[in-house]
């Protein structure tokens, strides 16, 4: 989410006296997002048909077609396991589609870089204050758990992320700058923080939803920053197998939970058992290869053809050249 607000803003940002910019900018969206994304869903669609599911019960799949399944009241819906394969996953692709629909004309109609930025932080103390009034002892945990994938609730991190492209064009880049690595520390140690005094390392129980989430907002924000500075980490998140890894990261994303069905056969086959480590590791051993393979196979030959037609709607980098080519 930091990322995604990170580049999506300064892209808008940088095209906003461009003709068009909105018809563009939404037509790249649906190019890069739909066609796998609505491959999938037909895909669970099919194999909810074919196991015998009956066209009254399909409900929960079709939700996801109108990116839907993260609205509270419909959240438990959308989680049935009405299909084979499972999408449960994609609810962060309803948070995005939901964030590009508002944020554009945000960022357009701020008029200037200075009333963008201060948006940005209006938005991230608003969403930091939704996750603490949601989960309060009066509100009850059955509720406060269907808010849990909404775009309020993660709001905060898409508008840090934009906030750090906004201060990218701005003066505010030197404090940036300066205070990167302390800002990702402190994230993490946030994080780490709400992780002990919850117990868990998931992002669920209370402590880790107001505090651990903030902090995991701030250090992922924080890390683009550093990772953009010549050196040693740069060099590294710029070779070859990790660039590819970032061409192929959506379908990465979209796939890799949706074929877990066959990766959970294959990894009981290989360890001949269906817990511990070694079902673990064989699970790891399994996923990863088949994941790349079949995200790589899609972007090149689904993906791919139907990203070309962007350059018929062309929009600035958010990124300068110096930092595209590495």
């Amino acid at each position: 989410f930091a990322l995604s607000g990170f580049l999506i803003t300064g892209s808008l940002w940088d095209s906003c006296d461009e003709r068009d910019v909105l018809r563009n900018f939404y037509v790249r969206r649906v190019l890069r997002i739909f066609p796998l994304y609505y491959a999938v869903v037909l895909i669970a669609l099919i194999a909810s048909v074919a196991r015998g599911t009956r066209l009254a019960e399909l409900s929960p799949v079709l939700l996801y077609a109108g990116f839907l399944q993260n609205l509270p009241g419909l959240v438990t819906t959308a989680l049935q396991p009405i299909s084979p394969l499972p999408l449960f996953h994609l609810w962060s692709l309803a948070v995005e589609e939901q964030f590009y629909i508002l944020w554009p004309a945000l960022v357009l109609f701020s008029g200037t870089r200075s009333r963008a930025f201060n948006l940005s932080l209006w938005i991230v103390a608003l969403s930091e204050l939704f996750r603490i009034l949601t989960h309060l002892p009066i509100v009850p945990p059955e509720f406060a758990a269907t808010l849990d994938p909404s775009l309020l609730t993660h709001a905060g991190t898409l508008a840090l992320g934009a906030a750090l492209a906004l201060a990218w064009r701005g003066p505010q880049w030197q404090l940036v700058e300066r205070w990167a690595v302390t800002a990702f520390w402190s994230g993490l140690v946030l994080y780490l923080l709400a992780s002990w005094r919850s117990g868990s390392f998931y992002l669920s129980p209370y402590p880790q939803f107001t505090i651990g989430l903030l902090g995991v907002g701030i250090a992922s924000t924080a890390i683009i920053p550093i990772a953009m500075r010549a050196g040693r980490l740069r060099n590294i998140l710029s070779s070859p197998p990790l660039r590819f890894l970032g061409r192929i990261s959506y379908g990465f994303y979209v796939l890799h939970i949706f074929v877990e069905p066959m990766i959970d056969v294959l990894g009981e086959h290989l360890a001949h058992a269906t817990f511990g480590a070694k079902y673990q590791l064989a699970r790891f051993l399994v996923a990863f290869p088949l994941t790349v393979l079949l995200a790589s196979l899609s972007y090149f030959f689904f993906e791919q053809p139907i990203l070309a037609y962007k350059r018929r709607f062309p929009m600035h980098s958010p990124l300068p050249p110096a930092q595209r080519t590495s």
